[in-house]
């Protein structure tokens, strides 16, 4: 059986598996430079459903227990500070780091001025009135800031309580989905400059296109690690989660040409539930999941497609007509008389005739578009702006003053099999050309 998770998009902080030849060697060297106490900056630079939270999950679980590691998820914050108090302050690393210095404090107390005199107070109360009076001890401060927490929750604040921290043992700082928000890049940069401890920070490449300070820039790019999906990874994930199938899954086109590892998982999930579904009466279900693999996103007959899909679309034309305020819908092809060409979908609005076109096709590329060529430069119909849509399974269709509305087939299939939520979804795709 494969083990496919029913979200293939992580979420922060569960545990995650990481595969994949990039993926185990970034792994490795995030968390080498925390065990090793290395002053680095990782960057980690993926498009969304590249893993990155996977990443980052797999670091903090793996080293949370023996190491001090701050895993801040910034995808909907303004302030990296405000965000690491909150953790610090709201999770169980709180509890951990009191402990951890309480016991430093316990095993130095008459170093600290717990003597003879002062031990009329039980210890832990004779910490609180430490905590409250602040005078620190010189050799022992540092722990004694920590179990006070005796810090202000600002960025100054934050740094100062990391370099007491990195007396406590390894220090790591994961910061998640970093965005271009100029209050959270300046406390980033100041955090760089000041703490000597690897900080490893993930980002998407539209964010890190738009920090314009080069000084933060050059700091970031020094270990820029880039996310791209390799053939080998490709090969290494699906086997990590189906090895019994993983060589079949990627003879599928949606799985073979997937982008992201989300995507990839995504696919070879669903052709694995679809074949599941289809062989559960088989006497003989293993080669009938094999066979049914191969052909699982197969539209069969384009042609015959086609037309089903034309159908539906018109179906959904109907169906919104009132809220789409649409005046009109012809029933099948229509023949556009000035250029002798008939159209598959035709319908008005109260300022647009639209046109479109249904073209399949089981191959890499469409050869059937020359009728719809004629139409490039069909603009106007009568007072009616047009308005030309073509609506392919091919991601490669040229036509000029055409929208290109791209279907894969297992999208075609959900819509043949009437559901309603992707046939709406369609026309309104056409309906905002």
């Amino acid at each position: 059986m494969c083990e496919f998770q029913e979200y293939t998009v992580s979420k922060h902080g569960e545990k995650s598996k990481v595969e994949g030849k990039l993926w185990r060697n970034t792994l490795r060297e995030i968390e080498d430079s925390i065990l090793k106490r290395k002053d680095i900056v990782i960057t980690i630079v993926g498009s969304p459903g590249m893993g990155k939270t996977t990443l980052l999950n797999a670091v903090y679980n793996d080293l949370k227990d023996n190491s001090y590691i701050i895993y801040l998820d910034l995808v909907n914050s303004s302030s990296l500070s405000t965000s690491a108090w909150e953790f610090i302050h709201l999770t169980e690393f709180n509890e951990k780091v009191k402990a951890s210095s309480f016991n430093v404090l316990y095993a130095h107390k008459d170093e600290i001025g717990y003597t003879s005199f002062a031990k009329i107070r039980e210890f832990p109360n004779w910490l609180r009135h430490l905590c409250i009076k602040k005078k620190w001890s010189e050799a022992f401060s540092y722990a004694e800031r920590l179990y006070c927490m005796s810090y202000t929750k600002d960025v100054e604040g934050f740094i100062y309580f990391l370099r007491d921290l990195q007396n406590l043992g390894n220090v790591g700082l994961l910061l998640d989905e970093i965005k271009a928000e100029e209050g959270v890049l300046k406390e980033l940069h100041k955090l760089i400059n000041e703490i000597k401890l690897p900080i490893t920070v993930s980002m998407t490449p539209d964010v890190m296109s738009k920090i314009n300070d080069s000084a933060l820039s050059r700091r970031l790019k020094e270990r820029q690690i880039e996310l791209k999906l390799s053939e080998e990874d490709k090969v290494d994930i699906l086997r990590m989660y189906c090895e019994e199938y993983y060589e079949e899954l990627l003879k599928i086109d949606e799985v073979a040409k997937a982008s992201s590892v989300n995507e990839l998982l995504d696919k070879a999930r669903t052709a694995y539930e679809l074949a599941l579904e289809k062989c559960k009466e088989d006497y003989k279900k293993d080669e009938c999941v094999r066979r049914e693999l191969i052909k699982v996103f197969d539209i069969g007959n384009p042609m015959e497609v086609s037309k089903q899909l034309e159908a539906k679309i018109r179906e959904g034309l109907l169906d919104l007509k009132s809220e789409l305020k649409i005046n009109y819908v012809h029933t099948k092809g229509k023949k556009i008389e000035e250029k002798g060409v008939i159209a598959d979908i035709y319908f008005k609005t109260d300022n647009a005739v639209y046109i479109g076109d249904v073209k399949l096709s089981n191959r890499d590329n469409l050869d059937n578009i020359g009728n719809m060529k004629k139409l490039e430069d069909y603009d106007k119909e009568g007072t009616y702006e047009v308005k030309k849509f073509i609506i392919t399974n091919q991601p490669n269709v040229n036509l000029e003053n055409f929208k290109v509305i791209y279907v894969t087939n297992e999208e075609i299939k959900k819509i043949i099999e009437g559901d309603k939520e992707k046939i709406n979804e369609i026309v309104r795709k056409i309906i905002n050309i």
